[in-house]
């Protein structure tokens, strides 16, 4: 169907050539960089390539991501490689990506041109999303937008077995992050509803869809969710909604990593204490058991929009005027599917930016809303075009401002990333050539840390307390401790001897005496 639908587009074919060829150009400006998370993925992948299952299957991270590199690691192992690996999977999916939001243009009758220009002012987002992170929110955009055309079709609501497609896309989406399953069971839920009460000639098939969907969404979600739940001993579709709303709660310190002194990383195969969070000592709260914290759930609320609205600061407030100008199409406009459209993509940012409210706001957790918030403003342009609202004139330029103010926000922030993490490898290459490897801890800086563990094929076992130079000395053998990394001051002399520093940290080689 997807075949059927994108071929003899030259128009599509021109912009993935162009995405490839500019992905190629800058790619060399990127490679190294890397992030905890993706160590982390990696770790995971590698363990399931060695057969160690019980130490891959996490709770945290969803396993789509991990099994998705396994191809790459295989062919082209190492540790640089692997984050390279990582980059070429990410430009991969963004290539899908492209694909999806043609299909979406697709659904929305936008003509060739239209679908050109936005495409191509898309573009610098998808090297955005692929080169700053090494994580899987670009895979559930991707998924998710999949998702979204086989629901927006009208064949959805003719044929039988399209229930058995979106209920698959969302189960992929559900094993790339957790976050997804509550959002999937109450968005097609929804959607399948409204399309019985607005379409009731179509009512029978939309039932078996909604049942069919939910039955294989529910299957392959609940075969992950046994799993993880017999790994850690109670009944879990997922570790990190708890996790993150507990790292928000009233009594949280922030992650543990970076106060509870020293942590073993879970299993032996892992760099750091960050490949399973659900390990860590965090304090669960309830909302509802006391005021205060009824009073700081209230104020989590308000803070996470307020961070909303700065982020739509960076992007010029294109996503809030974009949603606000479809709000007055929908009033205005007497066309049913254009009242529809809105109704669906409106409806679907507002639920999924709805969850993250309530716990946490991170930029990249909005990467789907970004560009459905997009797609929206061009579509309240276009309808307000052809429903006479605006002329002619003003209809393309206000298209081409649009385009160009899309690009603004990414190339800035793509410019800042330029040669990111090259200094932490190229360290970590004479680190390694100095003979320092093992079981390593440090004073401060925690994610440069892991990054160098990485790369020298070690363990981090964290940032140490505050406290004596007997108890921390005491502290780094009892965690059979090889070396200590001491940034900023000079390190206590009875630790052992320095075998490596310059003008940041100096390296200690811990010693028995």
């Amino acid at each position: 169907m997807i075949i059927e639908q994108i071929k003899d587009k030259q128009n599509l074919i021109l912009v993935l050539l162009l995405y490839l060829c500019l992905s190629a150009i800058l790619f060399s400006n990127f490679k190294y960089i890397i992030n905890s998370d993706g160590i982390a993925y990696i770790s995971i992948a590698k363990s399931y390539l060695s057969g160690n299952i019980s130490h891959a299957i996490n709770g945290y991270w969803g396993p789509l991501y991990s099994w998705l590199l396994m191809p790459f690691i295989a062919i082209w192992p190492g540790n640089l490689e692997n984050v390279i690996s990582t980059k070429i999977l990410a430009i991969i999916i963004g290539l899908f990506t492209l694909i999806g939001i043609y299909l979406i243009l697709n659904q929305l009758k936008f003509n060739n041109l239209l679908k050109t220009i936005i495409l191509l002012a898309l573009i610098p987002f998808m090297f955005y999303f692929t080169f700053n992170y090494i994580t899987p929110d670009l895979l559930v955009v991707c998924l998710l937008l999949f998702y979204l055309n086989f629901l927006m079709d009208e064949k959805y609501r003719k044929s039988k077995y399209m229930g058995l497609i979106t209920g698959l896309l969302g189960a992929l989406a559900f094993l790339s992050k957790s976050y997804v399953f509550f959002f999937f069971l109450i968005h097609f839920i929804l959607t399948n509803l409204y399309y019985i009460k607005k379409f009731p000639v179509d009512g029978s098939t939309v039932k078996k869809n909604l049942l069919l969907g939910l039955s294989v969404f529910l299957i392959i979600s609940g075969i992950w969710a046994i799993i993880i739940s017999e790994k850690y001993g109670v009944v879990t579709i997922g570790k990190t909604g708890s996790y993150n709303y507990a790292l928000v709660g009233p009594e949280s310190n922030g992650h543990a990593n970076y106060y509870q002194g020293i942590l073993k990383p879970p299993n032996e195969s892992s760099v750091s204490s960050w490949e399973d969070p659900s390990y860590f000592q965090v304090k669960n709260w309830n909302p509802i058991k006391s005021s205060q914290n009824f009073n700081h759930q209230i104020m989590l609320i308000l803070n996470n929009i307020r961070d909303i609205i700065l982020i739509s600061f960076n992007l010029l407030f294109i996503p809030l005027l974009a949603s606000i100008l479809a709000l007055f199409l929908l009033f205005k406009t007497r066309e049913r599917s254009t009242k529809h459209n809105i109704i669906f993509i409106l409806g679907t940012m507002i639920l999924y930016t709805g969850g993250y409210v309530l716990i946490l706001i991170e930029e990249r957790y909005l990467w789907f809303v970004f560009i459905l918030s997009f797609l929206l403003g061009f579509y309240s342009l276009k309808m307000l075009y052809e429903e006479d609202y605006i002329k002619n004139n003003f209809f393309k330029s206000i298209i081409i401002v649009l385009a160009i103010l899309l690009a603004v926000y990414p190339i800035l922030a793509l410019g800042s990333y330029t040669g990111e993490s090259f200094r932490v490898y190229e360290v970590s290459i004479d680190l390694k050539y100095h003979g320092i490897n093992g079981n390593i801890a440090s004073n401060d800086h925690w994610e440069v840390m892991d990054y160098f563990s990485y790369y020298l094929d070690s363990k981090y076992y964290g940032v140490t307390k505050k406290q004596s130079d007997l108890e921390l000395k005491e502290d780094l053998m009892y965690n059979q401790i090889d070396y200590y990394f001491v940034w900023g001051e000079s390190p206590p002399d009875s630790l052992g001897e320095i075998v490596y520093e310059n003008k940041y940290f100096r390296v200690v080689q811990l010693s028995d005496n």
